[in-house]
């Protein structure tokens, strides 16, 4: 397992749709980490800007991610079926590169201390990683 995407080839057919469970346990790890962080931080300032932009964030980077070939790779636009093909790791780091300038530039409409930020950011990125670990140790395990 190489990287951070690393590439897993057990999916989930529904119909015509086959949905990889890398996917599934990213989605399942996004979101529990939002009801963990709404649970467990006090109200603040800081968890009313994380709850607002949270999902946004993470919107931003499949968004990028997806669709980062037209940056890396635009020569497959004209050959192929492109809307199929991903960005990689390289689309990947792209879309959170965009990501945290989006988070960078909201912090500095809304006058938020760039400490809180950074201490909370750690703490959700620290929070994400664990529950991924978690998700993805109990799915692989039932499979």
């Amino acid at each position: 397992m190489k990287g951070l995407l690393h590439c897993m080839y057990d999916a989930l057919q529904l119909g015509p749709f086959t949905i990889q469970y890398i996917l599934l346990i990213y989605i399942g790890s996004i979101l529990v980490t939002y009801f963990i962080f709404d649970g467990f931080i006090a109200d603040s300032m800081i968890k009313k800007f994380y709850k607002q932009h949270y999902l946004t964030f993470w919107f931003i980077i499949f968004i990028t991610y997806k669709f980062s070939i037209v940056v890396f790779e635009p020569q497959l636009l004209l050959t192929t079926r492109w809307i199929f093909f991903t960005g990689g790791i390289n689309g990947f780091y792209l879309g959170l590169l965009v990501g945290f300038i989006f988070l960078i530039w909201k912090i500095r409409k809304e006058n938020i201390p760039v400490k809180f930020f950074i201490l909370t950011l750690m703490g959700l990125l620290l929070t994400f990683t664990l529950v991924f670990q978690l998700i993805k140790f109990l799915v692989l395990s039932v499979l």
